[in-house]
């Protein structure tokens, strides 16, 4: 009998705290339906765990363990002499209040925790997170993450750009927070880009899978490698499809190939990888094609390459770059 209650007990301190299988539920569900008195208790234990974990931190933090272990003695002692309940039931009722106390005390640690924001000052800037991930953060770029993951995900914050290697963990997933969308995944590599003024948030898988999701409507795609995923602001409609814009890393790579690519395109990638403003006469065609590779070089040699392969001609007057002739 002490070896079931024992299993029983620690059933259910795994199902209040959402980590119970599917055998175990099915113990869980045949020991509630015995008697109302069981059933009576699971639910009033999870009620009191659910209100612990929806109250203000400043309140949790002056909760007294010893002071509410007394209380709950004293409660069990008036139930016990109006209640056919067993006393090993009791018994195994207290010993998840205190688990739930203990709970709460982790949550808060959890609210509290040390927390580190890293603004990128430039492309590139590498941050390796508590559990050995490696993010790579495109310019001004910003992720806060803990000093320490100590619950059962592990939560970061992004804005702007930046690439993430995830290191696998099966037990901890890893999710990033965008604002209007979150990214989850165990363990894979994927590029993000939600720069603040943009259209919209994307993400590129590179390796592994990943689950996008719109925090908004709650709906989800998986996206899994050479897959990206889109989040248009104006409207919060999400979607996924093939990634063919063999550039999105660039920006961390300093690689960058065109392939019967046309002009217009090709200056769109230039202002955002150098941060850069080229606009067009009005009456210069965009529709070149341009097919050329780049590896770590500067925009002025970019620019002269195309001046040669385009017959090409550019005037600057400060940082702006105005493309007046393109051989096409």
């Amino acid at each position: 009998m002490k070896e079931v209650e024992n299993h029983i007990e620690s059933i259910i301190t795994r199902k209040i705290s959402d980590q119970i299988s599917a055998d175990e539920q099915q113990i869980l569900d045949s020991w509630l339906a015995t008697n109302a008195e069981n059933d009576r208790y699971f639910h009033h234990l999870e009620k009191i765990y659910t209100q612990a974990t929806n109250n203000k931190a400043d309140d949790l933090a002056h909760i007294d363990i010893d002071q509410e272990w007394h209380k709950f003695k004293n409660n069990i002692k008036t139930e016990k002499a109006n209640s056919t309940l067993s006393k090993s039931w009791l018994r195994i009722a207290a010993s998840i209040t205190v688990i739930a106390t203990l709970g709460y005390l982790i949550w808060i640690n959890a609210f509290h925790a040390e927390s580190t924001t890293v603004l990128a000052q430039y492309s590139g800037q590498i941050i390796t997170l508590p559990d050995s991930s490696v993010v790579t953060l495109n310019k001004n770029a910003s992720i806060t993450f803990p000093d320490k993951f100590n619950s059962n995900k592990r939560k970061v914050k992004l804005t702007g750009e930046a690439f993430f290697e995830v290191a696998r963990n099966v037990n901890k997933p890893f999710v990033v927070n965008l604002g209007l969308s979150n990214v989850e995944v165990l363990g894979t590599s994927f590029n993000i880009d939600a720069t603040e003024g943009n259209r919209k948030i994307e993400i590129v898988v590179n390796t592994g899978k990943v689950k996008f999701i719109n925090t908004i409507t709650k709906e989800s795609v998986i996206l899994s490698t050479g897959e990206k995923g889109m989040l248009m602001k104006n409207n919060n409609l999400i979607s996924k499809a093939q990634n063919n814009n063999v550039n999105f890393m660039a920006w961390r790579t300093r690689k960058i190939i065109f392939k019967d690519i046309e002009l217009d395109d090709v200056i769109q990638t230039l202002n955002k990888l150098y941060e850069a403003q080229i606009t067009f006469s009005t009456d210069v065609g965009k529709n070149c094609k341009v097919s050329v590779s780049f590896d770590n070089q500067s925009l002025d040699s970019i620019l002269s390459v195309l001046e040669l392969t385009l017959d090409l001609e550019y005037k600057k007057e400060g940082d702006i770059i105005e493309v007046v002739k393109a051989g096409c």
